[in-house]
């Protein structure tokens, strides 16, 4: 069993290059991961001292933006739980173009994350 066996199936096209990566490598493996995904954000907002509990969905997609643009760490996180499943090939594609990717890579995780919003807001607790 590869990598690639594991992710889910999704049926996508894509016209560009880079919108190909995206739908064929990036956004199964981001489905694949969407629960470590959570935890691992639901676990940074508790040890930043983030409480969500009255939080409105706005205020929770500012706290993503945020998040996203400022905080290292988290970012560093998330890029080693997606770039961890790719396969040699892809790893070679995403160096050729890893701006971009990141870029694709983090929108797509703030989506998740945002659509997940009372999943996240339940599990944490402080």
């Amino acid at each position: 069993m590869t990598k690639k066996d594991i992710r889910p199936k999704l049926e996508l096209t894509g016209a560009t290059k880079n919108e190909k990566f995206q739908n064929e490598v990036l956004r199964p493996i981001i489905k694949l991961q969407h629960e470590i995904l959570i935890l691992v954000f639901k676990n940074w907002c508790v040890k930043q001292k983030i409480k969500l509990g009255n939080t409105s969905k706005e205020e929770f997609e500012l706290l993503l933006k945020k998040s996203f643009s400022k905080n290292i760490a988290i970012r560093n996180l998330i890029l080693g739980i997606i770039i961890g499943h790719y396969t040699e090939d892809e790893y070679v594609t995403y160096q050729k173009n890893t701006s971009e990717y990141n870029k694709r890579i983090f929108t797509m995780t703030k989506k998740r994350l945002f659509d997940s919003f009372e999943e996240i807001k339940k599990g944490n607790h402080i």
